[in-house]
């Protein structure tokens, strides 16, 4: 229980510092004069508007991802370790990581392709990468744990209507 709640609450910050930070990377100034610090937006060639949206929309995807696992950590009681909110909110919290994952890779290349249909470039280059096609994996586990625990929850309900 102990380790739960304290999971949760890393959870709730890492869901503020991902808006924060991703805040910070789109609107920075980093030219500003006495920055020592400063959140850069990579935008791999593509307009900053552009990838300022991009990064803006994977920010919220994530925070969201974030904020079910905390929702999920905050349920945990040690009566019932696998309840139907527990398993609902890890579900969710693996369904947004997963859209997510799938968005980091799709947007930038949809972006890169619009794009250069619009400007009438007869090429355009696609850069994808191997860290983001392999982060689908994790995600992937997350989904089949969360079918676990749904099993769980319904032999948990099982176990206590028959006693």
């Amino acid at each position: 229980m102990h380790t739960a709640r304290a999971l949760a609450i890393v959870s709730w910050l890492g869901a503020l510092s991902c808006l924060v930070i991703t805040g910070a990377g789109i609107w920075a100034d980093s030219s500003a004069p006495g920055a020592s610090v400063v959140a850069i937006l990579s935008t791999d060639g593509l307009p900053r508007v552009w990838a300022a949206g991009i990064a803006g929309v994977l920010g919220l995807v994530t925070c969201a991802a974030l904020v079910e696992l905390a929702l999920m950590l905050g349920r945990v009681k040690p009566d019932a370790l696998f309840s139907r909110a527990v398993t609902r909110h890890f579900r969710h919290f693996a369904t947004l990581l997963m859209i997510a994952a799938i968005l980091r890779v799709v947007l930038p290349a949809a972006a890169t392709l619009w794009l250069a249909s619009r400007t009438g470039a007869e090429s355009a280059q696609l850069t994808l990468s191997g860290d983001d096609l392999l982060s689908l994996l994790p995600v992937a586990v997350f989904f089949f744990v969360a079918r676990l625990f749904d099993e769980a929850a319904r032999i948990e309900d099982d176990q206590r209507s028959i006693v």
